[in-house]
């Protein structure tokens, strides 16, 4: 009994079996279980496993992919037949114009995505910005007779999509604008067309008040075209030009170029007159906040302006008395003098620097003009120092200075300093100069000038010293007839000292003292120089007088020249070879 129980479980077993191996799959050569699609209890009852990965056949399912029925593109239950390509599902409304790789345009999020189309577009010849991006392809993309848009060859003007809006007001035909609306229209706002980028700066900037947030093309375009505009400030503000009064522009004869001295502001306000430099400046007393206009400008137009100082200022000239500017013929320029400050303060008279300078004790804090300027007018005044010095020159004593004929140029001895100190005398170098014992801390004037005038001054050494050249006797200047130049052999020291006479120095004598071994070798001149006779009646020595004994000794037998060892060219200055 129980063997048969297992028989009739075994065949109950090998049926399904049986029957399971003889079922055809529809999906064709498909490696899956069943289960991965299919419920238990019904085949047609689909519910695909998460485990199933679409992607893993070639085609993810992505965006709106993921969520389509699987029979929407598995028409066939052979799954290898369904297509992988976009038109193998998706109607090419293109007709191939763009290809077929759909993916170029469109995403799986959407068909009508337009992510990747804008993307797209960018490379065009036409990128899309702005109020472009949210159009409907079809707003510029028409269809076709066929049907189908038209991308390729669809024209990139402004006017083919906006030839309705460029017909309406402002009228552009009329204005002759161009068709070219980014010259005043941008593709964020169609609205806020503003000419500020492509209006001409001249002759209206689209600044200030004419700026386009506080006016409308049409206020100063008023006839068409537009290019018939007025040009100029008067052409459209001629009533406000008429109507001012403070001041009246018309009777000033103010230019009708309100640029001149308004600023493109509202209500005309900051204006600033552009005042000519020249003749008067507005600096100083004469500024904007010190005078008004009407001060100076007393007629009109006015250009009929006085232009001088003395237009505006006589009645101050002539009451001036401290000095009298009309009796001293100060000129009438008032700013040669004057600066341009309140009340005339601060005047400085630009005195000429020839012939007087007012430098020194002739400054002007030291002197006041009327004790140069004792008469008038100022111009006649005495151009010299001793115009004015004659008395000092007169009275000085030490020295008298009429009786030494100096020169009544004071400041050719004289700085420009108080009591005439630091006077120098400007002594010639020749043919004495101030030197040695004779400079001015050694010597005084009256020394060598014994009379007067200086000019009749002895002007040789001996001129002065003829009583020290007689006098010595080591050696006897008379009677070795020296020269009654003292400085041919004497410096200019105190006490003649360092005398040395210059004919041994080998320039003149043969017989050189005054180096080698000869140097100093004689205590006193009469050694060789005989008493009674001139010096330069003294024999010319040999060196054969002195050397006789050398000659016999070392020259005997020997062919030299006795008479000079020196220009023999043996020895020099008295050196043994």
């Amino acid at each position: 009994m129980r063997r048969l129980a297992l028989f009739g479980l075994a065949l109950l077993l090998a049926g399904p079996l049986a029957a399971q191996q003889r079922t055809t799959s529809p999906h064709g050569d498909l490696k899956l279980d069943c289960t991965d699609c299919h419920r238990s209890n019904s085949w047609t009852s689909i519910q695909v496993s998460r485990q199933f990965d679409h992607g893993k056949y070639g085609f993810p399912l992505t965006g709106a992919h993921g969520a389509t029925a699987c029979r929407t593109c598995h028409v066939s239950l052979d799954f290898k037949r369904a297509g992988s390509t976009c038109s193998s599902c998706h109607t090419d409304n293109h007709r191939g114009e763009f290809g077929t790789k759909c993916s170029s345009c469109h995403t799986t999020r959407s068909f009508v995505d337009r992510d990747m189309m804008f993307k797209a577009h960018q490379l065009t010849r036409f990128p899309l910005s702005g109020g472009h991006l949210a159009v409907d392809c079809a707003a510029c993309h028409k269809a076709t007779s066929q049907g189908q848009l038209q991308f390729a060859g669809t024209p990139s003007t402004c006017v083919t999509c906006h030839q309705a809006g460029f017909n309406s007001a402002p009228n552009h035909v009329a204005s002759s604008f161009p068709t070219t609306c980014d010259g005043c229209h941008n593709t964020i706002t169609w609205v806020a067309a503003g000419m500020g980028g492509s209006h001409p700066t001249q002759p209206i900037t689209l600044t200030g008040a004419h700026s386009a947030n506080l006016v409308s093309c049409t206020q100063c375009h008023t006839t068409l075209p537009y290019a018939t505009v007025k040009r100029t400030c008067d052409g459209c503000h001629h009533a406000d030009y008429v109507a001012t009064t403070n001041p009246s522009h018309t009777a000033t004869g103010y230019s009708a170029d309100c640029a001149s001295c308004h600023q493109v502001i509202a209500n005309w306000a900051g204006a600033a007159f552009n005042h000519p430099a020249s003749p008067i400046a507005l600096t100083g007393a004469h500024s904007a906040n010190l005078v008004s206009c009407t001060q100076c400008h007393t007629t009109t137009p006015y250009s009929t302006v006085k232009q001088t100082c003395d237009g505006c200022h006589h009645a101050d000239y002539v009451a001036t008395t401290n000095p009298s500017h009309t009796a001293t013929g100060y000129g009438t320029g008032c700013a040669s003098c004057h600066q341009v400050v309140a009340n005339w303060a601060g005047a400085t008279a630009n005195h000429p620097a020839a012939p007087v300078a007012l430098t020194g004790v002739h400054s002007a804090n030291l002197v006041s003009c009327t004790q140069c300027h004792t008469t008038t007018p100022y111009s006649t005044v005495k151009q010299t120092c001793d115009g004015c010095h004659h008395a000092d020159y007169v009275a000085t004593t030490n020295p008298s200075h009429s009786a030494a004929g100096y020169s009544t140029n004071c400041t050719s001895c004289h700085q420009l300093a108080a009591n005439w100190a630091g006077a120098s005398v400007n002594h010639p170098t020749s043919p004495i100069t101030l030197t040695g014992v004779h400079s001015s801390t050694t010597v005084q004037c009256a020394q060598c000038h014994t009379t007067m005038p200086y000019a009749t001054v002895k002007q040789t050494c001996d001129g002065c010293h003829h009583a020290d050249f007689t006098s010595p006797t080591d050696p006897n200047h008379v009677m070795a007839n020296f020269s009654v130049t003292c400085t041919d052999c004497h410096g200019l020291v105190a006490g003649w000292s360092g005398a040395r006479f210059l004919a041994h120095d080998g320039s003149v004598s043969q017989f050189r003292i005054y180096g080698g071994k000869h140097l100093n070798r004689w205590s006193n001149c009469a050694e060789c120089h005989k008493l009674g006779q001139p010096y330069a009646a003294t024999p010319q020595l040999l060196c054969l007088n002195c050397h006789a004994q050398v000659q016999t000794d070392q020259h005997r037998g020997k062919n030299y020249t006795p008479s000079d060892c020196v220009r023999s060219g043996c020895h020099a200055n008295g050196s043994t070879p």
